[in-house]
């Protein structure tokens, strides 16, 4: 059975991910009937772009998710070659062909769907990466706890689209799975990307 690739994102309710020019997420309602240990245990690997994971190497050891987790199961996407040696002892760094933009994206994170056994995926950001796995018809469930709060600009969910020819130019249909409101204005979504 091919493992899932679900981005998990905590968008406003315009569709952005981070707050420009700093890529920070003030806005964030906290909410402590969301269970994260349970959420994190459904995956096993974690796949981001550079600034994503610079925010998680920002947190507090006690807070950071992906902190004392295998070299291989943490997968983070740059075009900046020095962030190989700096970071490479701690998670896999793909750069080269494989930064983010090109086809070495798609290759990696297609072996990581295709290997056998193991829990799914969490796509963790940014809008760039999670376009272009979009546009590779990688991506399979959208999971977003959308705030209650309005951003005037910033980077979008799924970056600004791709190129004339790339699948998804006219969009993809979303098929709601689940939805639960919180008591905090937190709503809990999840959608089956469908692909034609």
């Amino acid at each position: 059975m091919t493992r899932l690739l679900r981005y998990n994102l905590a968008p406003t309710l315009n569709g952005i991910i981070a707050s420009l020019p700093h890529h920070t997420t003030p806005w964030i309602v906290p909410d402590p009937t969301i269970d994260f240990a349970a959420l994190y245990a459904e995956f096993d690997t974690f796949v981001m772009g550079r600034k994503t994971y610079e925010t998680f190497l920002a947190m507090p050891a006690g807070e950071n998710p992906l902190k004392g987790r295998s070299r291989e199961s943490v997968v983070v996407f740059t075009r900046d070659e020095g962030k190989r040696g700096e970071w490479g002892g701690e998670v896999t760094v793909v750069g080269d062909g494989g930064g983010v933009g090109g086809e070495g994206v798609v290759e990696v994170v297609r072996g990581l769907k295709e290997r056998e056994g193991g829990k799914d995926i969490w796509l963790m950001g940014g809008g760039e990466l999670a376009g272009l796995l979009m546009r590779a018809g990688l991506v399979d469930v959208v999971e977003a706890a959308v705030m209650p709060v309005v951003v005037a600009k910033g980077v979008k969910m799924f970056g600004e689209g791709g190129g004339e020819g790339d699948k998804g130019e006219d969009g993809w249909k979303l098929v709601l799975e689940k939805a639960e409101a919180l008591k905090s204005g937190i709503l809990m979504t999840r959608y089956r990307v469908v692909y034609d």
